[in-house]
């Protein structure tokens, strides 16, 4: 006798035909957990499975398909650190640092954030919204599919409220998840101290963002001359009271004690971290802090320092990439970042992709979400014009993002995105 033929399950999608499908879905951390000639299966905007192609289309009849033949399936890139919101550029600023002008040496002088907290202050709600979600397309474009924004260039309540509300319009009109950061702390206002400006940002402007509901998270740069660690911790605890999780610049220019202000706290993510104590970043692995390396940074403020990502690594740190897209750093994928991971950091791609995915995701808290090909996850994927994941970090990006998709849906085709 034979045996009836097994029904197959209904869904909404199949990604099928891949050279490799990345899942991240391990349950070994150093592992890709890579399928060979596999796909994806999507049901409502989740991932249902990833196997095989063979076994995909035994178990399953699908409403569409989608082919990725000679290309490689990724879990949809995360950004854990973009200033996306802001008007104007600061070409001029790059020239006096070609020059010998050193960024801090810039903003003393009343130019850097500043420069562009004049230029955001004098523009519109709707021309900050047309402006921002054009960068956001590019980025969707290459591959990100859940990003941090974070405010800073208003430095006055009013101004802050104006960006956090703008990131709340970009979330409310794209599939893609933004998670929205607090940087009032960005730098001291002309005409402020420290500590006179440290008591605004403690005492009007985290109580009005929490009673409108418009972070998740609070950041401060901490640095010499700009937030010393005393200002810094307060205005993380002063966050952490009305629940906006700490995050912080850390020891970009030099060892400003962000990293130990991190620990000490139990930040989400400490970001930077290129002179960091050894001992501070092995105390990161016991409090559950993410560092977020962004080595476009350092290559556009013209330094050839880095964070020490192969101590981390040895540490057992979930390192994490980002861009760390803003007027000084206008880099909007992650690809190119990996390609600068790659050849600045000397990161292997295994290593690379963790960093743009699931540790990312780790960065925002949205590791039960996204950052992998996993069963219950957002169906956010994104197939590569490549013939493996070694490509990713060898290659700059340019040109090999196909098609992405947002919750099962298909917002790029052919590297240019769908409306």
């Amino acid at each position: 006798m034979t045996g009836k033929p097994q029904t197959k399950r209904r869904i909404d999608l199949l990604i099928l035909d891949s050279k490799e499908t990345i899942t991240l879905a391990s349950s070994t951390e150093d592992e890709l957990g890579i399928i060979d000639g596999g796909g994806v299966a999507i049901d409502k905007g989740r991932i249902v499975t990833a196997a095989s192609s063979q076994l995909l289309e035994r178990k399953f009849s699908a409403s569409r398909h989608l082919l990725a033949t000679d290309e490689i399936i990724l879990p949809g890139f995360v950004d854990p650190h973009t200033h996306l919101i802001f008007q104007g550029s600061r070409e001029e600023e790059f020239q006096r640092r070609l020059g010998g002008a050193s960024y801090l040496e810039v903003l003393r002088r009343g130019g850097g954030i500043i420069e562009t907290v004049n230029k955001t202050r004098q523009t519109t709600p709707t021309e900050l919204l047309s402006i921002a979600q054009n960068r956001l397309n590019s980025m969707i474009e290459a591959g990100t599919t859940t990003l941090e924004m974070k405010s800073g260039y208003g430095l006055s309540l009013e101004d802050e409220l104006k960006i956090l509300r703008v990131i709340r319009q970009l979330k409310r009109q794209n599939l893609c998840q933004v998670a929205s950061t607090f940087l009032g702390a960005h730098a001291i206002p002309v005409g402020m101290t420290p500590e006179d400006y440290t008591r605004l940002v403690v005492e009007e402007m985290i109580p009005a963002v929490h009673q409108q509901k418009l972070a998740e998270f609070c950041d401060v740069f901490c640095e010499n001359g700009v937030f010393s660690p005393g200002l810094s911790k307060k205005i993380l605890i002063a966050g952490a009271k009305y629940g906006l999780r700490p995050k912080i610049h850390a020891d970009q220019f030099n060892d400003s004690q962000g990293a130990r202000v991190a620990n000490d706290l139990g930040a989400t993510s400490a970001d930077h971290l290129v002179h960091s104590k050894p001992s501070e970043l092995g105390r990161m692995t016991k409090n559950s802090v993410i560092p977020v390396l962004l080595p476009a940074s350092s290559l556009s403020l013209l330094s050839s320092d880095h964070a020490p990502v192969t101590e981390m690594l040895s540490m057992g740190l979930p390192v994490a990439l980002g861009t760390d897209f803003s007027p000084s750093n206008l880099i909007l994928g992650q690809l190119t970042v990996a390609a600068l991971a790659a050849r600045g950091l000397r990161m292997k791609a295994a290593d690379i992709i963790r960093g743009i995915t699931i540790n990312a995701a780790r960065a925002l808290h949205l590791q039960d979400s996204v950052g992998s090909i996993r069963i219950g996850k957002r169906a956010d994927i994104v197939t590569l014009k490549v013939p493996n994941h070694k490509w990713i970090g060898y290659t700059y990006g340019e040109g090999i993002v196909d098609k992405v998709l947002i919750e099962g849906r298909e917002v790029v085709r052919e590297g240019k995105r769908v409306h």
